[in-house]
Parts: C-alpha cells; sequence; structure tokens
C-alpha cells in the first residue's frame, strides 16, 4: 500500500529573520511564523490527512497545531524528525560562521550535493546521520500508525538533505522557504519517492 506523506518546513521564527543558525535550540514562531501556519490551513483542507506528525521542537509543534487546526488529525510528535544538530555553530549567524569558518566551508555545508554530506562542523551532525535518522523515524510511523496519508512538519536544512537525498539528479538546490510543502510517497517495495 501507498503512503503519502506531505513533508513542511515550520513557520518564521525571529531566528530565520537574523539568519541565525537553530538547529535543535527551542525558538519559537514569531508573529509571521503563525500567520504562514494558518495559510497551511487551506492547503491541508483541500489535501487532509489522517494524521499529522512533528518534530518535537517548539517552532514545529506550534506550526504543526495551528496547521491542524480544523482537521483535528491525531498528532504524533518524534525528535527523530528535529533539525540538523549544528555542533559549535549553532546559535550563530551565517555572517559569524563565514567570517570564522571561511566562505568553502559554508558552501560544502549548504551544499545540496551527496557528496558533501559527510561534511560537518565541530560536534554537529552529518548530513549522512540526519537523513539515517529522519528515514528512520519515518519508517518508524510506517509501521506502528495505520494511515494512507499523514502530515509531517519538520526543519529546514533536515528537509533540504532528505529530499537531495532521493534525487541526487536533481542540479538545482531545492527552495525551503517557511511552511513550503512537498509530497513523497513510500511503498513497501519501492521505498521512498520524491518528484519536484
Amino acid at each position: 500500500m501507498t503512503k503519502t506523506i506531505y513533508l513542511y518546513r515550520h513557520g518564521q521564527t525571529d531566528w530565520n529573520l537574523i539568519r541565525r543558525m537553530q538547529g535543535h535550540s527551542d525558538i519559537p514562531l514569531n508573529e509571521e511564523g503563525r500567520k504562514q501556519a494558518l495559510e497551511l490551513q487551506s492547503f491541508f483542507k483541500k489535501h487532509p490527512v489522517e494524521v499529522m506528525f512533528s518534530s518535537d521542537l517548539m517552532r514545529a509543534q506550534q506550526t504543526a497545531a495551528i496547521a491542524n487546526e480544523h482537521l483535528s488529525a491525531p498528532t504524533f510528535v518524534s525528535e527523530k524528525f528535529r533539525e540538523v544538530f549544528l555542533g559549535d555553530i549553532e546559535g550563530m549567524t551565517q555572517d559569524e560562521i563565514k567570517q570564522i569558518h571561511g566562505e568553502e566551508s559554508w558552501l560544502r555545508w549548504t551544499s545540496h550535493e551527496i557528496k558533501n554530506f559527510s561534511f560537518t562542523y565541530n560536534n554537529g551532525e552529518s548530513a549522512l546521520a540526519a537523513i539515517e535518522r529522519f528515514k528512520g523515524g519515518l519508517l518508524e510511523m510506517f509501521h506502528t500508525k495505520t494511515f494512507e496519508v499523514a502530515g509531517l512538519c519538520t526543519h529546514g536544512l533536515m528537509l533540504k538533505r532528505f529530499l537531495h537525498s532521493l534525487r541526487p539528479d536533481l542540479q538545482e538546490p531545492l527552495p525551503i522557504p517557511n511552511c513550503v510543502v512537498y509530497r513523497i510517497n513510500w511503498t513497501p517495495n519501492q521505498g521512498f519517492e520524491f518528484s519536484p
């Protein structure tokens, strides 16, 4: 049986505005982020889901709760859907990271190319490790929850890396603005499928 997942990024936070790296830092939505999450209600009215999943971080849980307000689908939370853990750069702005660590390392870190997925800053989680964690969370929900269509609120870097791991042929990085939605399908025989 095919399972469809609508993966979406959380709404805006104050740290997003100033390009400060959040990682596992538990930052709430700002007013604009709440408005963005409200707009997701229209999406899920047209594309209803049976269950809603979310990262356990506040910004994702808040977004999922607002998006799910009218559907009232059962909601499940997991730390496996958290953002990539950023290690020593967590809490720093992009400009600070480039100044301290250099432009080249920043380009490797933000790359959508799989050849760079083993790179990480000190004490951080590589793309490869984060993708395995995220996939493990997805497979766990496939095998423990009964549904055909679900929503899942996660984070920008995690979403970008996971989707590009499914489609390494994509030449350009996928746009991942706050509250963007991408659809993936999964079957036991074919695994994950993604068509942007």
